[in-house]
């Protein structure tokens, strides 16, 4: 008869909390100790836990990290970096298409978590259009270009062109900052302002900028980063 593992009736018992509980109450070392259980069958996660919270500070950024940075932590395999990989691209994937074929992005909690997802794997900075109908819908979404919004040149006739071919009248702009805070520059908000101004001329509406960093996600409308420019949700 085989020896049951020593760490057999610990995992268990977390397991069973799991399923009664959830992981609201687990704090981040021990989520991330129960997911490293589907990658590492046998043996002791916990430290290894503690290890990739020390390295990258918290169970959202480890599940964030590049595979080549999990890589560099004691204890990581292939096999463990490519799935908290899977697990980021898979999450991104559930949040943006769990409602069907409707996704109503009529109000900024929606928004926000749409764009947060959108950026989930994107290491590098992006600015991001999503085409809205005139409920708010999702009509589809787009990489516009990609480097920091308040530097980069704008495609501004490739944009009016998807614009006119998807038929929206209705725009959000989104951009990233994976490795800094969300908070816009004023730059960003000088050139959103611009933009603003350029599409109304055209009867397009720009209804939010948001942009995604490593501690939130900033709504420009919520925020009231130019509150007269604002006026539809």
């Amino acid at each position: 008869m085989k020896e049951k593992h020593s760490h057999h009736g610990h995992r268990q018992r977390k397991k069973d909390f799991f399923l009664k509980h959830g992981l609201d109450d687990m704090p981040d070392h021990e989520k991330l100790e129960f997911f490293l259980y589907y990658a590492i069958p046998l043996g002791d996660t916990n430290n290894l836990a503690h290890r990739l919270i020390s390295r990258f500070g918290c169970f959202v950024d480890v599940i964030g990290a590049d595979y080549e940075d999990l890589l560099e932590v004691s204890g990581v395999k292939e096999h463990t970096a490519s799935m908290i990989c899977l697990f980021r691209m898979l999450a991104k994937y559930y949040i943006m298409e769990k409602k069907g074929n409707i996704i109503e992005l009529n109000n900024t909690i929606a928004l926000n978590n749409y764009c947060a997802a959108m950026f989930l794997d994107a290491d590098n900075e992006e600015v991001r259009c999503i085409f809205l109908d005139n409920e708010l819908n999702l009509i589809d979404s787009d990489r516009i270009c990609e480097g920091d919004f308040g530097r980069v040149e704008l495609p501004l006739r490739g944009l009016l062109q998807y614009i006119f071919k998807v038929r929206a009248n209705r725009i959000v702009i989104a951009h990233n900052h994976p490795y800094g805070s969300c908070i816009p520059s004023r730059a960003d908000v000088d050139i959103t302002r611009e933009l603003y101004k350029f599409l109304k001329t055209l009867e397009i509406e720009l209804i939010d900028h948001v942009i995604t960093g490593r501690d939130g996600v900033w709504s420009m409308r919520e925020r009231e980063t130019f509150p007269d420019t604002w006026k539809c949700i």
